[in-house]
């Protein structure tokens, strides 16, 4: 089994590449903007700030720092001492891809450890190593993401509700998560656009405040094309952030051209074209990225199957993509 090195090497040389005509293609479908809707929806319902890890890293940071936990967990080999999740191996990955320094990761894993989503156990390989497994309880959480997401998938792309049926199987959820893990390795970030990155998903909550200016107008349109109310309080209080870090997400983004005041009020804000394009590119990114990942894993575990063995039902394969 690689070690740490060898896996983010690895994972460099997988990064996704999705063109301009298939994200044009998908966006075009008709349902396209009720799915991406329903998507931002679900990510505001599933949502959880933490005061204490947000001093430690921000919201993106958290949620990298899950997956690749996962992400190395299910790299676990039995008979490999130098496979799996330990504080080493997941400290070395997250600052090859800058998530934070040595001493944070450290921090927030005593902080997922007392949280009940990290715990200890020795490695079956070597009674030396101790080795950090994901609970049900973080397993539980990212799969709130991922079946939120599905759902909103599947009104633009059928095969969403094969995939989320594949999830029941252990073997397929193994080989997603490998290649969830080796994209984001690679790079690959759905928010696109870098500087709606800096600005909505480097911060606390800034992406989930972006997606509630955009599903605050009518429900036939998304994101919201006319002025719509905003409450500084009520989004600082629902994201657990404080009124003046909103207040400079919103100011910021007024700035850069992705948001505009309405008679210079916060209360009332319209959402500017570039970042309607980055949230839709957003929502297109990710579906084709779970269909990808999807496919390699269906791939993977048909291939790895003996005749005999236990196959992912029939019902759960679609076409590859063209």
């Amino acid at each position: 089994m690689a070690n740490s090195m060898d896996v983010m090497q690895a994972g460099r040389a997988r990064a996704p590449d999705f063109s301009e005509t298939e994200i044009a293609a998908l966006k075009a479908r008709p349902a396209f903007a009720v799915a991406c809707r329903q998507g931002a929806i679900s990510a505001i319902q599933h949502y959880r700030g933490s005061r204490l890890i947000n001093i430690l890293v921000s919201d993106r940071g958290r949620s990298a720092i899950g997956l690749l936990a996962l992400y190395l967990h299910m790299l676990t080999q039995p008979d490999d001492p130098k496979s799996g999740l330990t504080l080493g191996r997941l400290k070395a990955i997250c600052a090859d891809q800058d998530i934070g320094s040595s001493g944070r990761i450290e921090a927030v894993v005593v902080l997922m450890r007392l949280f009940g989503v990290l715990k200890q156990v020795t490695s079956p390989a070597d009674q030396r190593v101790r080795l950090l497994v994901p609970t049900e309880r973080l397993l539980t959480v990212l799969h709130e993401r991922w079946y939120g997401l599905l759902e909103a998938m599947a009104l633009v792309l059928p095969e969403a509700k094969a995939i989320r049926a594949a999830f029941a199987d252990e073997e397929f959820e193994r080989a997603i998560v490998r290649r969830f893990g080796e994209a984001f390795l690679a790079g690959f970030r759905p928010l696109s656009d870098s500087k709606a990155r800096e600005l909505f998903g480097d911060r606390n909550a800034g992406l989930m405040v972006a997606f509630s200016i955009a599903t605050a107008g009518s429900p036939d349109e998304f994101p919201a094309r006319g002025p719509v109310p905003v409450s500084i309080s009520g989004l600082a209080r629902k994201f657990g952030v404080s009124r003046v870090h909103v207040r400079k997400i919103l100011r910021e983004a007024v700035g850069a051209g992705y948001l505009e005041r309405i008679d210079g009020d916060d209360s009332k804000i319209v959402v500017l074209a570039p970042l309607r394009v980055a949230i839709e590119t957003f929502f297109a990114n990710a579906f084709l990225l779970m269909r990808d990942c999807a496919q390699g894993a269906f791939d993977e575990v048909e291939a790895m199957r003996t005749t005999n063995g236990p196959a992912i039902d029939a019902a759960c394969r679609f076409a590859s993509r063209k």
